[in-house]
């Protein structure tokens, strides 16, 4: 007997109700409300990042819909159309990936199969994927049918640049924007996940994970798989570092106490042994960059809770804001800022970076205050006088 066959956790995880959908409740709470109060528009249009959860919604919209056991909203999930959509095989729910069929003759295809009514559900829907992609023509094509559908047709588009899709499209069109996920939001569900799959995983683990997700929920599960592949059922933070090859945050500390001292000695043969020891210059010259930022606004704001950071990382911050003025941080991250164009079509990245580094070292050195330089002239002045 052949052993069943691995699912990946952004599939066997994927949520089947509204109210398993994460941080999407203004989104879903409209959907169930407009099935309740039978206020069903024809055309919808998910826009924002990937992995937030657009097709997900739309999936779980169509069973709700054609459910023949629908309760509050929800779909139950055991029918036979709501079996068959969760599968993918339902005759009345098609899915068009746009990336690929973008031409004007995939359009007329969803024409054809929009003028038949529905074999087994109440709505026939049409789920059109990264719809941005389609052509002028297949987009002129697609208003005709927006614009006069048949009472049983429901059209969802989704995608990652609703500036690209012609206003005629979005003007007939419900519009839900969807949100990045908190990092908070991430880390909870991958909890549940891990749970689920008895692996034993630190916090540090699921915020490093949670992060590197950057907003998006299935690219984050799908680094917890990669995870569990390397470190098996318990994963700790620093297998986990080795396995992503980052660099430690200590690394940017220390260069910012060398850049802070004007230690531009120190602060070359610590880059060169980074350097030698394989990090990528791109890698640190983000990283550095990020470092700044993240003390501007510890400086001006005085919020820890703004940086998407551990607590003790967070902690770390408050102290080294310390040694900086305001002016100082805004100097150095003008001139990192400045050197971003430069790092693109620089032919050797490593003298780039080791002369932004003379820079930093050098700036708030030579730069005097101005309240200090006036003090001094009125001292200046004071004492020609006597």
């Amino acid at each position: 007997m052949s052993e069943p066959k691995f699912k990946v956790s952004a599939l066997k995880f994927r949520p089947q109700r509204f109210s398993e959908v994460v941080s999407q409740e203004f989104v879903s709470t409209t959907l169930k409300n407009a099935i309740l109060n039978k206020k069903i528009a024809h055309s919808y249009l998910f826009s924002g990042p990937r992995g937030v959860g657009k097709t997900t919604l739309a999936r779980i919209f169509a069973k709700a819909i054609n459910c023949q056991n629908q309760k509050d909203g929800e779909p139950c999930n055991e029918c036979e159309n709501c079996s068959e959509i969760t599968r993918g095989v339902h005759p009345d729910v098609f899915e068009l990936d746009a990336a690929s069929n973008r031409g004007i003759d995939d359009v007329r295809a969803i024409q054809d199969a929009a003028k038949y009514f529905p074999l087994k559900a109440t709505y026939k829907f049409f789920i059109v994927d990264e719809v941005h992609m389609l052509t002028i023509q297949a987009f002129n094509a697609l208003l005709k049918i927006l614009e006069e559908p048949p009472e049983y047709l429901i059209f969802i588009l989704a995608t990652t640049n609703p500036e690209k899709i012609p206003a005629t499209i979005t003007s007939r069109c419900q519009r839900f924007a969807l949100h990045r996920l908190k990092i908070k939001e991430i880390s909870e569900q991958l909890k549940f996940v891990a749970k689920e799959q008895k692996v034993k995983i630190d916090d540090e683990s699921l915020f490093l994970i949670s992060k590197l997700g950057d907003g998006a929920l299935r690219d984050a599960l799908g680094i917890f798989d990669m995870a569990v592949s390397f470190c098996g059922d318990n994963i700790d933070y620093k297998s986990l570092k080795e396995f992503l090859n980052l660099p430690d945050k200590e690394i940017y500390f220390l260069t910012s106490q060398h850049i802070a001292g004007g230690d531009l000695k120190n602060a070359i043969s610590y880059f060169n042994e980074l350097e030698e020891n394989g990090l990528d210059i791109i890698t640190f010259y983000n990283g550095i960059t990020d470092h700044y930022r993240n003390l501007l606004i510890i400086k001006t704001t005085d919020n820890v809770e703004l940086l998407d950071e551990s607590d003790i990382t967070k902690a770390k911050y408050r102290e080294e804001a310390k040694t900086y003025s305001s002016d100082q941080i805004q100097r150095i991250l003008k001139v990192l800022i400045e050197s971003e164009s430069r790092f693109k079509y620089s032919s050797n990245q490593k003298i780039l970076m080791e002369s932004m580094l003379a820079e930093l070292c050098r700036i708030n050195r030579e730069i005097v205050d101005l309240s200090e330089l006036i003090s001094g002239l009125e001292a200046l002045k004071k004492k020609s006088q006597t």
